[in-house]
C-alpha cells in the first residue's frame, strides 16, 4: 500500500513529505532504521507502527509517551484504522496520512534498494521500506577512511 506522510515539526513549523510503501508493517520513531527520521524529546526509538491489516492501513502505538490519532490517545489500545487525511500526533510532530489509491498510483516494475532522495520541488523522500539499509556510524567512518586512503594513494601515484 502506498502512503504519503506530511510531517510537520511543531517546534520549527517545517513540513516534509515522505512516500512509503507499506507491505506489512513498518515501525517509525527515533531508531536509525526508521524510514522517516523523527527526532525530539518524548519520542521512542520504536514509537508507532503502520500496518496493513485486511487491506486497510492501521496505526499501533508502541511508545511510553503515547500516539494520538485525530486527537484520540491510542496508548494501550488495539491498532486503529487510518483513513486518508487522518492526523497522527506524536511528541513534537503532526503527521498527515494520505493513503494513495493503488488504482491511480503506478507501481514500479522492479523494486531496487531506494535511497532517501528528495523529489522536486517539495522536500520529499521516496522510500521502499523492505529494501532500506541505513549504515551504522562505524560503517560510515570505515567507508570515509577507505575513500580518503584511495584518494591519497591516487594523488601520490599520479604526481
Amino acid at each position: 500500500m502506498q502512503v504519503r506522510l506530511v510531517i510537520t515539526n511543531q517546534a520549527s513549523n517545517e513540513s516534509s513529505n515522505y512516500a512509503l510503501v507499506v507491505d506489512e508493517k513498518i515501525i517509525l520513531g527515533r531508531h536509525l532504521e526508521s524510514p522517516v527520521p523523527l527526532q525530539g524529546e518524548g519520542l521512542s526509538r520504536h514509537h508507532f507502527a503502520l500496518m496493513v491489516v485486511d487491506d486497510a492501513l492501521t496505526v499501533e502505538d508502541l511508545s511510553s509517551n503515547g500516539t494520538w490519532l485525530n486527537g484520540a490517545l491510542l496508548k494501550g489500545q488495539a491498532p486503529a484504522r487510518i483513513a486518508s487525511g487522518d492526523m497522527i500526533e506524536v511528541p513534537g510532530h503532526e503527521i498527515r496520512v494520505l493513503v494513495q489509491d493503488p488504482a491511480t498510483t503506478p507501481r514500479p516494475q522492479v523494486e531496487a534498494p531506494a535511497a532517501m532522495v528528495p523529489e522536486e520541488p517539495e522536500k520529499s523522500t521516496a522510500v521502499t521500506v523492505a529494501a532500506l539499509k541505513i549504515l551504522e556510524p562505524r560503517e560510515i567512518t570505515l567507508l570515509l577512511f577507505a575513500t580518503l586512503s584511495f584518494a591519497l594513494m591516487w594523488f601520490i601515484l599520479n604526481r
